[in-house]
């Protein structure tokens, strides 16, 4: 029987998303079967041997789809692992603003029901999507750093899930 995995993700403008399929990808390449669902559309998780869900981070906290996707009790005691994605810019080469991309909230709850761990994906932003301020703060951001997603880095952290669940 195949590993079933559930990656589910909370975002605002698509690139929380993205880094949800590229792991579901990754764990899909290793033989497991894979759901990947925007948490809201997430009904249950009953289904699946292992819960990979994360979320964009806004002013220090995660969508709240995927807050009270985290918050459900089913979720304890199973096989959990969580990602944020958000630091753009100079907050992402410096590593600063930990407080702001690693929400102190969901680390606690993560660490009440097991979770594996919490990784930080870099973020991304458009100056094409959202509303006035939002493309005017992606406009005084560099361009080269919008997006600091590293698909290697979550490449390699799909691979870790799936070695960790290996047969």
């Amino acid at each position: 029987m195949s590993t079933r995995v559930l990656v589910a993700y909370g975002t605002k403008f698509g690139a929380t998303g993205q880094i949800a399929a590229a792991i579901g990808d990754g764990l899909a390449q290793s033989g497991f079967e894979v759901d990947v669902l925007r948490a809201g559309q997430v009904r249950g998780v009953e289904d699946y041997d292992v819960v990979v869900l994360g979320s964009a981070v806004y002013l220090g906290r995660w969508v709240p789809e995927a807050r009270r996707l985290l918050e459900r009790r089913e979720l304890a005691g199973r096989d959990v692992w969580l990602f944020s994605s958000g630091p753009v810019g100079e907050q992402a080469r410096s590593g600063a603003g930990e407080n702001w991309t690693r929400p102190q909230r969901i680390t606690r709850r993560g660490e009440r029901i097991g979770a594996h761990e919490h990784v930080v994906f870099g973020g991304a932003v458009s100056d094409r999507s959202g509303g006035f301020l939002r493309r005017r703060m992606a406009q005084s951001i560099d361009p080269a750093s919008r997006d600091m997603r590293d698909w290697d880095e979550i490449a390699a952290w799909a691979r870790k899930i799936a070695t960790t669940h290996a047969a």
